[in-house]
């Protein structure tokens, strides 16, 4: 009995064989409509980890130059005088060949807790028996090693860190990035001192975005892209019909 039902069923595109070809056609595309943006979607959540880095600053406030200027060692240093609870930042692009490498410099000793966020607050390397305690580390996702060839610094190799990215203690990061006077910024820690003296003019303090906020607009971006592949997946059935 099944087996004359499907016969019956198939009848239609045993003798209208084009229409079966161009079924098949039609689902191929709905499905490759749907995997594109899927693919979309996780190259996106990829890349939000990527700037969602081990020591981002998320959450906390910001000293920068007024003038736009990168900061120097002496102006932390006065700020420090001041009784300012900040901790310096280096940032820059390390490249060899086709290869771009970003480079994140932090001082361990004066970074706000609340800095180290994710897994990363679990698995510190700013503990006290952290591996910053050795000369020239770098931490570094494996498949970006060959970026450091050639450079004499130690690598400590971490699949769960982002690609692209590379973690060391800011002088290391200073001299791979030749910049032996720079500042990117500055974390404020949340606890500051009592009294403590208004900031020159010549900074500015840039607050904190919200991380609930970025949060719930990553997801809507997110359910944006989804709904689209749903869209696109229901244009290839109306290709079919």
């Amino acid at each position: 009995m099944t087996r004359l039902g499907l016969a019956a069923l198939l009848s239609h595109w045993r003798r209208n064989p084009w229409q079966f070809a161009t079924l098949i056609a039609g689902l191929a595309l709905a499905t490759a409509l749907w995997s594109g943006v899927q693919a979309i979607n996780a190259e996106a959540r990829a890349s939000y980890d990527t700037a969602a880095d081990v020591v981002s600053g998320s959450g906390l406030q910001q000293i920068r130059r007024a003038d736009g200027l990168p900061l120097s060692i002496a102006d932390y240093v006065a700020l420090r005088r001041e009784g300012w609870q900040v901790s310096p930042v280096l940032e820059g692009s390390l490249a060899r060949g086709d290869s771009s490498l970003r480079i994140l410099g932090v001082e361990p000793l004066t970074l706000p807790q609340a800095a180290v966020t994710g897994e990363a607050a679990v698995q510190s390397p700013f503990a006290d028996d952290g591996i910053f305690n050795k000369p020239d580390v770098v931490i570094v996702h494996p498949e970006d090693v060959a970026v450091f060839e050639g450079q004499s610094v130690t690598l400590q190799t971490d699949a769960a860190r982002p690609r692209g990215t590379a973690l060391a203690d800011i002088a290391t990061a200073a001299r791979l990035l030749q910049s032996s006077d720079n500042i990117t910024r500055l974390l404020v820690a949340p606890d500051q001192p009592l009294g403590l003296a208004s900031l020159p003019p010549e900074y500015s303090l840039l607050q904190a975005a919200p991380r609930n906020d970025v949060a719930r607009l990553t997801e809507s971006y997110h359910l944006n892209l989804t709904a689209f592949g749903l869209l696109s997946f229901a244009v290839g059935i109306f290709i079919v019909y």
